[in-house]
């Protein structure tokens, strides 16, 4: 026991830094998917209670992803209250952000798209245990990218997420004119958020990913050699639009297969 704890003690600053942050997220993911998905503290049923009209909320909100079809097919589309749409889509083009960060699945022990395609599915519950089980990676990738990778590193994938956002905020405001004016719309939602569990869980999914949105950013301003702290302080203050800027404004990578040739 002594030797233990006097390893610990012995231990350099930056592990112990390492340390610390991975007890903070795991135990923030503890405490989110014992309180969000199955404690019976937030409004609305939890997981362990789940009923058909949340199922049927859900599937509803799903096929509306990214309002494709009550712009284009209206008739065909499930009717939701707006602003819940919104913030669904809202919440949904944030877990897809992160998609920009898929280098950092390189020399990982476990494959970063699993828990890239659970994050645009189920948000925190896969993003924080990625923040988790990954080691530092701030060294540039040795060889080509992927596809998959090259659509990460793409400036088209903050441009279309920023433009989804702008249409879901729109879309929430103004879609479906039966539903009110801004005023109206606005103490609907609040109606939902203290009754719906789904609507409450996409505030909540929105502040976590606040709250983390910046801890890739580290690792790949180094794998860039590009050292920034004021953009890296507008990723760490600014939801969601302070990472569309980082993704915008960083520079590509440079492989180092290229700088050897």
């Amino acid at each position: 026991m002594f030797s233990e704890l006097k390893q610990f003690l012995a231990t350099s600053p930056h592990d112990l830094s390492v340390i610390l942050s991975k007890i903070f997220i795991w135990s923030v993911w503890l405490v989110y998917v014992g309180y969000l998905l199955l404690s019976d503290i937030p409004p609305g049923e939890s997981l362990l209670h789940i009923t058909t009209k949340t199922l049927e909320e859900i599937f509803n909100l799903s096929m509306n992803f990214w309002l494709v079809l009550p712009i284009i097919f209206p008739t065909e589309a499930p009717v939701s209250n707006p602003t819940l749409e919104g913030l669904f889509n809202i919440v949904m083009s944030w877990g897809l952000l992160f998609w920009g960060f898929i280098i950092d699945g390189r020399n990982q022990r476990f494959p970063i798209i699993t828990f890239l395609l659970g994050t645009a599915l189920l948000t925190n519950v896969f993003f924080l245990p990625w923040l988790g089980l990954r080691q530092a990676n701030p060294q540039a990738p040795k060889n080509a990218l992927t596809f998959v990778e090259k659509v990460g590193e793409s400036r088209v994938l903050p441009l279309v997420l920023a433009g989804v956002f702008v249409v879901s905020l729109s879309w929430a405001v103004l879609g479906r004119p039966e539903y009110g004016d801004i005023t109206t719309r606005w103490q609907g939602l609040l109606e939902l958020l203290f009754s719906d569990r789904l609507a409450y869980s996409f505030v909540v999914d929105m502040l976590v990913f606040w709250l983390f949105q910046s801890w890739l950013v580290k690792d790949d301003m180094a794998r860039r050699q590009w050292n920034n702290e004021k953009i890296l302080w507008l990723v760490r203050l600014i939801p969601f639009w302070g990472l569309i800027i980082y993704l915008w404004l960083r520079p590509s990578l440079k492989l180092e297969e290229q700088e050897n040739s």
